[in-house]
């Protein structure tokens, strides 16, 4: 489909093979995007991994219901239009917390953020995600899946 489309951050016109805003450099992933995987074995995370298509689903705050596929670690999260989630919240730092794969595990790591990076209600520096993990980055919680 040859749609152009907006970016939720600035506004500006996105063409339908762009996976960046050229204005704001804001990332489109997740729910942002129509995801279409057809030979994306070996790319990412699809393919022999494991933990099958990873995510993390917003449970609570301002954008409840919203998707964000983690196709490929490391994923920056935080407050900063650059980051791969662009959560737009003061209670979240620009560069709150980093998704990455170490070994055969798929961890969260905080990166120095004023409120901290919670995993299933204690803060942490790091944690492994696994199924079911409820991560919590300021006001938003977001439900680890690899299903």
């Amino acid at each position: 489909m040859d749609e152009t489309r907006n970016c939720p951050v600035c506004g500006s016109i996105v063409g339908p093979d762009e996976h960046e805003c050229e204005r704001c450099g804001f990332k489109l992933v997740g729910a942002t995007e129509e995801i279409e995987s057809p030979g994306a074995a070996g790319s990412g995370l699809i393919g022999a991994d494991p933990c099958g298509k990873p995510r993390l689903t917003l449970t609570k705050g301002p954008l409840k219901g919203e998707v964000f596929f983690l196709e490929s670690l490391p994923v920056t999260i935080g407050r900063d239009p650059k980051c791969d989630i662009f959560l737009n919240n003061m209670t979240v730092s620009r560069k709150h917390s980093i998704i990455e794969r170490l070994g055969g595990k798929i961890v969260v790591r905080d990166n120095a953020s004023l409120n901290g990076t919670w995993v299933d209600g204690k803060i942490v520096n790091e944690a492994e995600l696994e199924e079911g993990t409820l991560l919590q980055v300021g006001t938003f919680s977001m439900r680890f899946s690899c299903a």
